[in-house]
This record gives C-alpha cells, sequence and structure tokens, in this order.
C-alpha cells in the first residue's frame, strides 16, 4: 500500500499507531527474509526441500521476536566436549605375539672407504602371518 502525503492523518496519536504498526510488519518482514535465508544458505541439514507458504506463516507466528531453540536444545547450556575416535590403522592388536627380526649387513664396513659405517635410519613393521596346518 502507497503512501501519500494527503492521505497520513493529522492527528499524532494516529501518525504513532501507524508508525507502530509499520514497525510490527517490518519486524515480521526481517523475520520472514531471515528464515528464507537459513532455508537457502543454512547448514545441509537444516535446509528444506519444500516450503510451503503456509509453513513459513506458521514458523513467523510461533517465534514472531523471539528465538526458540531447536527441539530440546538450550541456548545457554554448555556443549559436551566430543571426543576424538580411537581407529586402529595398522596396527594389529597387542594380544597377538609378535616376532623381532633384526635384518644386518655382512659386514659394518663402508665398501668404499672401509671405515666403520653407522645407522642411518630404521623401519619396523607389523604383518600378519597366516599358518594352515593340513588337513589329515
Amino acid at each position: 500500500m502507497a503512501l501519500r502525503p494527503e492521505d497520513l492523518p493529522s492527528d499524532p496519536a494516529a501518525l504513532a499507531e501507524m508508525v507502530l504498526a509499520f514497525e510490527g510488519e517490518n519486524d515480521d518482514l526481517r523475520a520472514e527474509i531471515a528464515t528464507l535465508k537459513s532455508l537457502i544458505f543454512g547448514a545441509r541439514s537444516e535446509r528444506a526441500a519444500i516450503v510451503c507458504a503456509e509453513q513459513i506463516a506458521f514458523d513467523l507466528e510461533r517465534t514472531a521476536g523471539s528465538q526458540l531453540p531447536a527441539n530440546d536444545d538450550k541456548p545457554d547450556a554448555p556443549r559436551p566436549e566430543r571426543r576424538k575416535a580411537k581407529r586402529n590403522i595398522g596396527a594389529l592388536p597387542a594380544h597377538l605375539p609378535r616376532v623381532e627380526r633384526v635384518i644386518e649387513p655382512a659386514s659394518t664396513l663402508c665398501p668404499c672407504c672401509t671405515g666403520q659405517m653407522h645407522r642411518i635410519g630404521e623401519e619396523s613393521s607389523e604383518a600378519l602371518d597366516r599358518v594352515c596346518f593340513g588337513m589329515e
């Protein structure tokens, strides 16, 4: 509805009432814009596939002027810290027997200068051997 200066009332009380009505309408429109933005740009789990006008109107009437927490969330409650997942990537269970095998060179003398060689690196790995017993 377009307002023209000749349509405005001259009574200050009526003008104040119109301003308050427009402020309420602006608040409703801001809430609707915020709802639409969250539906479009929100987290993937919060996006809605189909949004009906009735759903938006219901949501705005219920939450006009205040932000209600979703589900049973408490807005000021501290969130519990998540523990890091325990993953066993490449390690064998501790209860399995271990066999350590060290492979040394035949001679620790350098083939070039015949000086004493020293260890520059070490590598270890775990492997699971399968032992099959013959069926008799």
